[in-house]
């Protein structure tokens, strides 16, 4: 059988090789575009071939690595993972292209970023060894430092170096909590393993209540920060806002924190020593995000910045599912992750086309873009109509799911939440009005609308989140088995 999962991973890795040590752009862009159309094929047939029916593992390739310590080279998709990896597959090359005729330094280690990092995001999500997740994990920072280092704006040293910190800080305390795991079952069996499966079936036996809390507590901190929530949010705006276009649109696809509240955290919640306390605190952690970044959004001058902190209000979309613990709660937080991926790719490229156009992205700066440029307006506005929940669209499907879904058992929060959705149109509405429409600014001299390449890579996202927000099922239906399985544990437990 073709070991698809691990060529995945492995041909944009390799292809990230050959794309930096190219000579000119041409060749640059076009090793990245194959590297990343293969890696796209391959992902298409295993979407095609993918039963959305079954919870279980999926397209599984193991073998021994270190059997000393447990470690194996396991890899697996399921319902939870395969929407992310389609995300990026679809995204990744639609970016390549939308930067066709981009002029920057180095080009070919530009290219060789987006490939490395588009490897070891899809690393992550179908990493089923412990040792192997975290690896990949790691890896993911290094693309984006340099992304946002090299070729980020004014203040791209302090915005780097800032997201390094607090990610990898994060991620160090990840790493206690899966040494708690590791080592608690390597006591119990006598026989060390970092299987992510069989470590979260041990915790349960870990005698201690604190210990069991603390380990929890512990790799919670590591996916929150990622994902990421108030008040672990503040690398974001200036990580996302310094970075160019391309790296704002790798850190949306970077998926990886509400990912491992799926894969890891709910999964453990069940055998915690105060489930409701943790409950309580991911409930609490999303209503927050979700109602103070839009309230930050709402204050930006920045078009960057809105979109940035409109992300953090967002995300916390996913961090509320998890804490309603119902099955469509947990869908839709999962179909949230999906659609924020869409939504704000297009959002920063907009974002993106505007600040190279005009020099600058301060919203009282713009006005009566649309009459210069109805290309990008047309789809722009579809993007904003898309965060804001418009039904009919991927936000909505997404949103709706949460709010209405973790009523049932976390009613507080989602009032809270639901205070956020006249602040998020207005935010919306806002920005549009005075950057796209009214009276065009003079000053802005002589605009041309987005080129042939930006508007195909632009338009087939718009058209995504127009298709699955009429028809969610062909990502949803895999989730929802997903989320019915984590939920059925659940209720074994009595959570």
């Amino acid at each position: 059988m073709l070991p698809i999962l691990s060529l995945i991973v492995l041909i944009p890795i390799l292809f990230s090789a050959v794309t930096f040590f190219t000579k000119t752009k041409e060749q640059a862009r076009l090793s990245a575009l194959v590297g990343t159309l293969l890696t796209l094929v391959l992902t298409m047939y295993m979407y095609f071939s993918f039963d959305s029916t079954s919870a279980a593992m999926q397209f599984e390739e193991a073998a021994n690595w270190i059997p000393s310590l447990g470690i194996t080279y396991h890899l697996g998709v399921d319902g939870v993972s395969m929407p992310l990896i389609l995300l990026n597959a679809i995204v990744i090359p639609l970016l390549i292209i939308y930067t066709w005729n981009d002029v920057r330094a180095a080009p070919n280690r530009f290219y060789a970023l987006i490939l490395a990092m588009q490897g070891a995001v899809i690393g992550v999500f179908i990493s089923l060894d412990f040792f192997l997740f975290y690896v990949f994990w790691e890896l993911t920072l290094v693309p984006l430092f340099f992304m946002v280092n090299i070729w980020g704006g004014a203040n791209k040293k302090h915005a780097a170096i800032k997201f390094f910190i607090y990610t990898h800080v994060a991620s160090l305390v990840m790493l206690l909590g899966i040494f708690g795991l590791y080592f608690n079952a390597w006591s119990l069996s006598g026989v060390p393993n970092m299987d992510m499966t069989y470590l979260i079936s041990q915790f349960q036996f870990l005698e201690s209540e604190i210990a069991r809390d603390l380990i929890f507590l512990a790799l919670l901190f590591g996916f929150i920060v990622k994902t990421p929530v108030v008040p672990f949010h503040s690398w974001l705006p200036d990580a996302y806002s310094e970075a160019p276009t391309a790296g704002s649109v790798l850190f949306i696809l970077l998926k990886i924190g509400g990912y491992g509240l799926f894969r890891v955290m709910l999964p453990m919640l069940p055998f915690t020593a105060t489930p409701s306390l943790m409950i309580t605190i991911m409930g609490a952690l999303g209503a927050i995000s979700i109602i103070y970044g839009a309230f930050l959004a709402l204050a930006q001058k920045d078009l960057k910045r809105m979109i940035a902190y409109s992300s953090i209000s967002h995300m916390g979309y996913v961090t509320l599912g998890c804490a309603g613990l119902v099955s469509l709660s947990i869908s839709g937080a999962m179909f949230q992750q999906f659609s924020h991926g869409l939504i704000m790719s297009i959002m920063f490229m907009s974002c993106g086309v505007i600040q190279t156009k005009t020099g600058t992205s301060i919203i009282n700066n713009l006005g009566g873009l649309a009459q210069r440029m109805p290309k990008l307006t047309v789809i722009m506005v579809l993007g904003f109509m898309a965060s804001l929940g418009l039904p009919g669209l991927t936000g909505f499907i997404a949103e709706f799911l949460v709010l209405t879904f973790s009523f049932i058992n976390v009613p507080i929060y989602v009032i809270i939440a639901l205070l956020a959705i006249v602040i998020t149109a207005a935010y919306h509405l806002w920005a549009l009005q005075r950057a796209m429409f009214g009276p065009f600014n003079e000053k802005l001299g002589d605009i041309v609308d987005i080129s042939s390449f930006q508007t195909f890579s632009m338009g087939i996202i718009a058209l995504l989140v127009l298709y699955f927000g009429l028809n969610p099922s062909p990502v949803l239906d895999m989730m929802i088995t997903n989320s019915e399985h984590i939920v059925s544990l659940m209720a074994v437990m009595g959570v």
